[in-house]
């Protein structure tokens, strides 16, 4: 199972932890796995080139963990901005979720 967790304060996200994968088919076949990986590596590509914010990225294959943290001290426009790319991510999880709830579970966390 995939648990993705999304950490909030003041109301906008913070960080992201995801560990663990789908298994929902063997690796290298997981289309749901993949699914996962795809949605949130747009999620950091986004913030990272796209708003060109210095974000914090781990990414770990082997045992499927993943870490977004944002910096600290960002201005209105850009935690606007972040907070939209954020809530793109949690509901195309969510609504992937909504199939599989066997195999993703989500977490918002204030």
């Amino acid at each position: 199972m995939t648990v993705i967790k999304f950490y909030k304060q003041n109301n906008n996200f913070v960080k992201l932890k995801a560990t663990g994968h789908t298994g929902y088919a063997e690796q290298g076949k997981d289309i749901l796995c993949a699914s996962v990986s795809s949605i949130l590596g747009s999620l950091a590509i986004g913030l990272k080139m796209v708003l060109n914010l210095k974000i914090k990225y781990k990414e770990n294959e082997t045992d499927g963990s993943m870490l977004i943290e944002m910096p600290q001290n960002l201005n209105q426009e850009q935690l606007q901005k972040s907070n939209l790319l954020f809530e793109v991510a949690y509901v195309s999880l969510k609504d992937l979720k909504s199939g599989y709830s066997n195999y993703i579970k989500l977490e918002v966390i204030d």
